[in-house]
């Protein structure tokens, strides 16, 4: 008992940093877990069981991903995807921004969503200045763009990341049945967005004189940059078939993140600048501290509440609600990695993969409530104080998105009732 109030506590402390920020979040979750560690209430934490408790396939995964986007990003490749994304808009204001938000979206879909908000920031606040829009509003649609387009694949945001490396459902699985809900609801938005935009000739004017500019001048290295894309592409495939093939899905990022490397004449030293130690050092901790809350038995509490429920509908219902609202206030990540053994639980006793979709949709598109549902919502946050010195306050950012993304949970809720009643 004594071991299961401890750790309760100790959850409860390490959200207290993770929501207040008085102190470097990463840094604090990692040493809450090192505590955990020091305190011996698990047998098991120890050097030769280190797989059980940090999940490596994710952690490999992601570093993979972060030094390959990492690479690209200096080839310059963002830079000509988004000014080429202006172009394509052709001086109508709704065309623009509606092409810019789907291209976040979609590299939101297979890069990490923070690279892609910061990549396209600086284009957003200017066509905020160029054509006078509210540059929060806008950078708060790009948030929400990516966040959806990062809930339809399995390597889009890292709640789908460690919940393709515990459920060992394939890739494609992922796209098959989060892709569909999320471009519905990324067209619903991107309509409701922009639907009313007003068509000025004087905006659309500049917008003309900046549609003009050449996106090939963005790319520093032709060749380079060719060849990273058929890295790139090819690690894709590889996730698509890595059942197939029989390979782990962080061997074939790493791979693929070191002919990266290769290519582009950087050494592992060079990599280390790419990589978010800080996201990693987190889920590290987080690992660690839900492994111990779950061999003491406090997830066990939680996953017998969720088992009392009988239906399967019910269930279904309740872990998109649950893991949205979890989202919204403790964060994406944390919701996810808690949660993760409950719906293991769930999956086993039903035999119903569609649990794990639940939970995916849930705390992805849940995140977009309010100011720290996703790293991606923080990092937007503070571009637009650092670029316009407007604060977006947590208030005003619910008071906005809450309602839109209690319907976004609204829409994946009928969706996961009907996947779950057709048999998919």
């Amino acid at each position: 008992m004594f071991s299961q109030i401890f750790m309760i506590v100790l959850f409860c402390v390490t959200y207290y940093f993770i929501l207040s920020s008085k102190f470097k979040t990463s840094v604090m979750v990692f040493l809450m877990a090192l505590l955990v560690s020091f305190t011996g209430i698990s047998k098991t934490m120890n050097l030769e069981n280190l797989s059980r408790f940090i999940d490596f396939n994710t952690i490999g995964l992601l570093m993979g991903m972060m030094i390959i986007v990492g690479m690209l990003k200096a080839a310059g490749f963002f830079q000509f995807v988004a000014v080429y994304a202006v172009r394509l808009g052709k001086g109508d204001i709704r065309r623009t921004l509606s092409i810019i938000m789907i291209v976040v979206a979609l590299l939101s879909a297979f890069l990490d969503n923070v690279t892609t908000v910061l990549i396209f920031a600086p284009i957003l606040l200017f066509i905020c200045d160029v054509v006078d829009l509210d540059p929060v509003n806008l950078m708060t649609i790009a948030i929400v763009a990516s966040n959806i387009g990062g809930a339809s694949t399995m390597i889009g945001d890292p709640p789908n990341i460690i919940i393709g490396s515990v459920s060992k459902l394939s890739f494609t699985s992922f796209i098959v049945h989060l892709a569909p809900v999320a471009i519905i609801i990324l067209m619903l938005q991107v309509y409701a967005w922009f639907g009313g935009v007003s068509k000025d000739e004087e905006i659309q004017q500049k917008l003309r004189q900046l549609a003009a500019t050449d996106p090939k001048a963005a790319i520093i290295d032709k060749k380079k940059t060719a060849a990273l894309l058929i890295v790139f592409l090819s690690v894709i495939t590889a996730f698509t078939l890595h059942k197939v093939l029989g390979y782990e899905m962080s061997l074939i990022s790493m791979a693929g993140a070191t002919i990266s490397l290769l290519i582009f004449g950087k050494s592992f030293e060079d990599a280390a600048k790419e990589v978010e130690w800080d996201t990693l050092f987190f889920l590290i901790g987080l690992f660690m501290i839900t492994y111990v809350m779950r061999e003491v038995g406090v997830i066990g509490y939680l996953a017998n509440a969720f088992a009392s429920i009988r239906s399967q509908y019910l269930l279904l219902t309740a872990l998109v609600w649950f893991s949205g609202f979890a989202a919204m206030f403790l964060s994406a990540v944390p919701a996810t990695v808690v949660l993760v053994p409950v719906v293991q639980s769930l999956v086993a006793a039903y035999s119903n993969t569609n649990f794990w979709w639940a939970l995916s949709l849930g705390a992805s598109l849940g995140a977009n409530g309010t100011t720290i549902g996703a790293a991606v919502n923080i990092v937007g946050v503070s571009l637009v104080k650092k670029y316009t010195n407007k604060t977006i306050s947590f208030a005003d950012f619910s008071k906005k998105m809450m309602p839109k993304s209690i319907l976004m949970l609204a829409v994946v809720n009928l969706y996961v009732i009907v996947m779950n009643a057709i048999g998919w």
